[in-house]
């Protein structure tokens, strides 16, 4: 960002909100100036993303929310609380054999402290204070409940009311023998004689979970301080949250419950919730998933969940990534969950320490690279008007470890990385536009239990492509898209927008063909059933019965480069999660228009796997479909898909080779064909390129050219020519700006170095950017659009005569022809 940027925006908040989550463990002794000293640190540590925020928040992880469930109103009682390292109430865990089992739970120090609820209430009033009084800020605090067993003992969830964690659907209790079972929302309490807040008296025997719970929080969380409450790890959306299997889905059949019964059961526990504790804002972790995924598997309604405000914001970004290195599963579930809001903004969420086990991932697991802060942070949600929102909430799991320690590093380090990545917020849609029919979906397994296998695909095709390298990081809801006017339509212009078939209908078939045929641009992906959508891309239904199982594969595309054996191309399809069969042939072989990228053939019969077409009189515009399938074998139960064995393609790379046919080549060049795929995003920031991207093999190189050329980024040298994409070899974890792309035939070591700006006659001159060893090339430059509308550029050749660009203006770019030598460009 230059200053002139800077400066603007330099008083300016970039957050509603920032939320650091930290457990009790720092708090290794009571006395209160114990307590403030640690509260201190902790808002000194983290005060300069707490001063990129309006406001701010503490999730203060006491317990696993048990200390809710047992809370009889009585402040000098004691707790059990999170005080170990390793899995608590180890007998709940498949995986863990005996109490020698290394993973079993150890108190984090010798003698930690015993705290009572009254103790609980004065760290949460030291918060609040220390933040008013040192920071200047209005701090509130929340407090989490866990449906799970690891964080701490609990005899409520396990001896005395074992009960609640057993789901029962259709007159039975459903079971996939996951490693541990969880708190089934929607389960029905036993009756006991205990003293409760809410039930002085005892539980009455068949009290809704849901009814107990809210009453609890209606009386513990302003006692203790607390002014909201936050459902971790899936808790109230699914019994299953750790596993891509659920109650409508167990690796083998779908659908296997009723969408009517699952969700009714799902919202019960929430209107039970809200009625008992209205007023109380309730925010989600959510599941590891995204909402096609969750609807398909669980029957999650979380479009009814929006409806009813029952939460302000949408479930955050999952942790996951961190853990399984899965950033296709976790980029897809928080696009698709931010395509529509229930309020006016969402959440990201960073991981940072782990206060219950033996990791911290900014050290573990990241080794100190912020590819999980610039991926997500490259997403953006386009509203209405057309413009690009980022989140405006950041959390931050958790700011302590788990031995209490508050690192400074941590802070220190990340920190920047955020700020970066805010500074340089997309403005503009990226590459790809992801069109995500949130209600669509909602409403397809509603009225039909049998289209959950269809939702099923719609997901997890698109967490494939991510994970291998297809840019996707835009997403705008079909709600959203239906309400936005026509000159906030035209943002769409510079995008393509990304679509799955299985929503279509006649009028937004024809809406998206009115805009190819205005020069519009249009990827789909998944079954074509319509009659409308088939003819605009020139295919016709087989006359022959569909086809699935086992294929060979042909393709046009240039694909990525492999040193080792690529291997044959072939296919192995499920219908059953894989959109269906696979049944369309071209409609005219002889349309000049239609280019086939691929094609599935079995025993002789051929199938269309994947095509374009552009038509003279479309003005440009274009049309991608890619068929589809899902890579994934038939197991047991496991918490993700298994990968068919490499001889079986996964077809989702078909979505990035399909952009060539859109003028983008992202070639990778790999050492062998098990060399993990870099994941490449492209977002835009005042007229220019950022190119984020993650290389989980840091052996594999990228091959990029776009439609006005090669990129070339600051600071790096590339040899170009002949018109070909070159060869990149770009860090493990990448963010490059791009504001120049170049075409030119002879081949030379071009480089792109900024440089500091001299003395010139045009006004505000604060940056310049030097190409050199260019050879008869054209090069076409995106300045910041401010300084172009101004005049503010001056573009010198190496002699130092001033280049007249006031012709070469072509909307937001400027095109310069065979130049050779050196050229600075300066604003």
């Amino acid at each position: 960002m230059n200053k002139v940027t800077h400066q603007a925006n330099s008083g300016a908040k970039q957050l509603k909100r920032a939320t650091l989550e930290m457990s009790l463990k720092p708090f290794k002794s009571l006395e209160q100036a114990a307590i403030d000293d640690v509260c201190t640190e902790a808002l000194r540590q983290w005060q300069p993303l707490i001063g990129m925020a309006e406001s701010a928040s503490l999730l203060l992880w006491v317990s696993d929310g048990s200390e809710i469930l047992t809370w009889n109103g009585q402040v000098e009682d004691e707790f059990e609380w999170g005080r170990y390292i390793g899995f608590a109430n180890e007998e709940m865990f498949s995986h863990v054999k005996d109490k020698n089992d290394p993973h079993v739970a150890r108190l984090y120090i010798d003698n930690p402290v015993r705290f009572t609820y009254g103790d609980l209430r004065k760290v949460v009033d030291s918060f609040k204070r220390i933040a008013l009084d040192q920071f200047n800020v209005q701090l509130e605090v929340g407090v989490p409940f866990d449906a799970g067993p690891e964080f701490a003992y609990s005899d409520f969830k396990y001896k005395d009311h074992p009960e609640i964690n057993r789901a029962e659907l259709g007159g039975s209790f459903v079971s996939l023998k996951a490693d541990y079972t969880v708190v089934c929302s929607w389960s029905k309490l036993k009756a006991d004689t205990n003293a409760y807040a809410a039930y002085p008296d005892g539980i009455p025997e068949g009290t809704p979970f849901g009814e107990f719970l809210g009453r609890q929080c209606a009386s513990f969380l302003p006692a203790l301080g607390f002014d909201y409450i936050w459902f971790s790890n899936g808790f109230a959306l699914s019994y299953f949250p750790w596993t891509y299997l659920g109650a409508n889905y167990n690796g083998t059949d779908l659908p296997l419950a009723d969408y009517k019964e699952l969700s009714s059961k799902i919202m019960s526990f929430w209107d039970l919730f809200k009625q008992e504790c209205p007023g109380v804002r309730t925010e989600v972790r959510g599941t590891n998933y995204g909402t096609g995924m969750d609807l398909a598997k669980d029957y999650i309604p979380l479009l009814e969940l929006y409806e009813k405000k029952y939460l302000d914001f949408p479930p955050p970004n999952s942790p996951w990534g961190a853990l399984n290195y899965d950033f296709g599963l976790e980029l897809t579930g928080y696009m698709s969950r931010i395509a529509e809001l229930p309020g006016e903004t969402y959440p990201y969420r960073f991981y940072v320490n782990d206060p219950w086990f033996w990791q911290n991932p900014w050290w573990d697991y990241y080794d100190h690279e912020p590819h999980d802060i610039y991926g997500p942070l490259s997403v953006a949600r386009m509203n209405a008007a057309g413009a690009l929102e980022m989140p405006g909430i950041v959390e931050i799991l958790t700011i302590d470890t788990e031995k209490g320690e508050l690192w400074a590093d941590g802070p220190a380090e990340v920190i920047p990385y955020i700020q970066k990545a805010f500074r340089e917020a997309p403005d503009e849609p990226g590459l790809l536009t992801w069109l995500y029919p949130f209600r669509e979906l909602h409403e397809a397994v509603q009225g039909d239990n049998e289209a959950s296998s269809r939702v099923f695909f719609h997901d997890w095709f698109v967490r494939c492509a991510i994970n291998h390298g297809f840019p996707l990081n835009t997403v705008l809801g079909t709600d959203t898209f239906r309400t936005m006017s026509s000159e906030a339509r035209r943002k769409l212009e510079s995008t393509i927008l990304f679509v799955n078939a299985m929503w279509l209908d006649d009028a937004s078939i024809t809406e998206l063909a009115d805009m190819i045929r205005d020069g519009g641009k249009v990827l789909v992906y998944g079954d074509v059933r319509q009659a409308a959508l088939l003819e605009l891309l020139n295919l016709q239904p087989t006359d022959g019965v569909g086809l699935e199982g086992d294929f060979d594969l042909a393709l046009s595309f240039d694909e990525d480069e492999i040193y080792g054996d690529k291997g044959e191309r072939k296919l192995r399809h499920r219908a059953d999660i894989g959109d269906g069969s696979l049944g369309v042939v071209l409609r005219n072989k002889a349309d000049a228009g239609t280019r086939v990228g691929a094609v599935a053939i079995q025993d002789g019969e051929e199938r269309i796997f994947a095509l374009s077409r552009t038509l003279v009189e479309w003005n440009g515009g274009r049309i991608g479909w890619v068929r589809g399938s899902l890579p994934f074998a038939k197991t047991g139960v496991t918490h993700l898909p298994v990968r068919q064995e490499n001889e079986w393609m996964d077809t989702s790379i078909l979505l990035r080779y399909m952009l060539q046919d859109f003028g983008i080549m992202m070639k990778q060049v790999k050492q062998d064909a098990d060399s993990q795929s870099v994941l490449t995003f492209v977002s835009r920031h005042r007229n220019s390129f950022i190119m984020t991207g993650c290389k989980q093999d840091s052996s594999v190189q990228l091959k990029l050219r776009f439609p006005d050329g090669v990129p070339l980024f600051p600071g790096q040298t590339i040899v170009l020519g002949e018109g070909e994409a070159e060869l990149y070899s770009l860090d493990r974890t990448f963010r490059d700006e791009c504001r120049v792309f170049v075409n030119q035939q002879e081949r030379s070591r071009v480089s792109c170095r900024e440089i500091s700006p001299t003395p010139s006659k045009v006004k505000r001159m604060v940056r310049t950017l030097s190409i050199s060893n260019l050879l008869n090339a054209d090069v076409t430059i995106y300045p910041p659009l401010e300084m172009l509308a101004l005049g503010a550029i001056e573009i010198k050749q190496g002699n130092g005569s001033i280049v007249d660009w006031h012709g070469m203006q072509i909307g937001n770019r400027l095109r310069l022809d065979g130049i050779t030598g050196t050229i600075n460009i300066s604003w």
